[in-house]
């Protein structure tokens, strides 16, 4: 084991002793509060140095299982990933993740202290209430300040390394796929908003964008969230990737196709866009499935050939996607499909080795899998442009 870790179980030691030390002095006290003599005081001391007892066991077996352990296999893991052609820059990130350690733990060690205490006195005051807690209580006080503390701790420096992490490693790894790289999310908000793509939305969540040249065309693809509300009343409005490709032909006009939303929907959206026209196919299972809008029928119909249509609604079933929205702007075509799939490009928590070949490969795998998307919406317009020369 190496002297980060040996630390690291030190300090995580001496904050088990002082919470266990915090229990025994609340449990204490509680006790002499509602019994002042001395069955109160004997309650107190036994059943609080019992309580303590079991807190410093506990922790003790804990740390030892999470921390020494742990400690010991990660120096071993961080060596996996060295014949990597990453190799340098995951070593670089590897100092500052054991940097980001270290300022997490220092911050912890007194903000864990604190926010423990900070419990136990709000346990304590409860004592003097009609209804005092319990020393069952007392525990899930200390242990949401515990997490708490270790939350105050560490969020904005995980938040940080992680965004370094991101910004050093995935350009890196999406260069190997091609004219492509990694930058910040910019999402097509206002396209999707100005032709209603999706119900109303207060909040969004986008981090990761891969962008450039990809099949000879221009490639944009975003992992966006769209929420309405909040706590408990929250809901997604949308969860997914969209895809914008510049296409090699000459489209005019905006045609939009979303699912079909009932009579109300369908009719709201006819209302809210004056530019827009409903368009209609020939057919008509894509009719019942969805509604198709556009400001240039013929270029709408050019678009929307049989091998597109069927294309398109073999998305929503290929167990990948939910049902895909389309947008096209000129020759700008945007796909937004709904994935419930967990999040894309996460890296790996400061609390795992920077060089380790599994946060590696998931990202890479992300990539292919974005990719994979990517294909669905080029071989869209291929489908559609092959069409009018296979009947031909």
């Amino acid at each position: 084991m190496n002297r980060r870790g040996a630390g690291g179980g030190a300090w995580a030691l001496a904050l088990v002793f002082l919470i266990a030390a915090v229990a025994w002095i609340a449990v204490a006290f509680g006790s002499i509060r509602r019994s002042p003599g001395w069955e109160g005081w004997l309650s107190g001391i036994f059943g609080g140095g019992f309580l303590a007892l079991v807190i410093a066991g506990g922790g003790a077996w804990a740390v030892m299982l999470l921390v020494l352990r742990p400690a010991r296999k990660q120096a071993e893991a961080a060596l996996v990933a060295d014949d990597h052609a990453l190799a340098p820059l995951l070593r670089e990130l590897e100092a500052v993740r054991l940097d980001t350690v270290r300022r997490v733990n220092a911050a912890a060690l007194w903000r864990v202290p604190l926010a423990v205490v900070v419990a136990a006195v709000l346990w304590m005051m409860s004592q003097f209430t009609d209804e005092p807690a319990d020393t069952f209580d007392l525990l899930m006080f200390m242990g949401f300040g515990a997490l708490a503390g270790y939350f105050w701790a560490s969020y904005q420096l995980s938040s940080d390394y992680g965004r370094l992490y991101k910004q050093r490693v995935l350009p890196r790894i999406a260069a190997g796929f091609g004219a492509l790289s990694w930058r910040p999310a910019e999402p097509p908000l206002e396209d999707i908003r100005r032709n209603q793509l999706f119900a109303d939305w207060d909040a969004v969540d986008a981090e990761d964008e891969i962008a450039g040249q990809y099949r000879g065309m221009d490639l944009s693809i975003v992992e966006l969230k769209l929420t309405k509300g909040s706590g408990k009343h929250r809901r997604t409005i949308f969860q997914g990737l969209t895809a914008t490709v510049s296409l090699p032909r000459g489209l005019t006009g905006v045609t939009v196709v979303v699912p079909d939303r009932g009579f109300v929907g369908n009719l709201a959206k006819r209302l809210g866009n004056g530019e827009l026209e409903p368009v209609r196919l020939e057919d008509p299972d894509f009719e019942k499935a969805y509604e198709v809008y556009g400001s240039d029928q013929v270029s709408a119909r050019a678009l929307l050939t049989p091998a597109f249509m069927q294309r398109f609604m073999a998305l929503a079933t290929s167990g990948r996607f939910g049902a895909p929205v389309a947008l096209v702007q000129d020759n700008r075509l945007l796909l937004a499909m709904a994935s419930p799939r967990a999040a894309l490009f996460e890296p790996p928590s400061y609390r795992k080795p920077a060089a380790g070949r599994e946060a590696v490969q998931r990202l890479h795998d992300d990539i292919e899998a974005v990719l994979r998307a990517a294909d669905a919406v080029i071989d869209l317009d291929q489908a559609a442009r092959r069409q009018p020369a296979q009947s031909s």
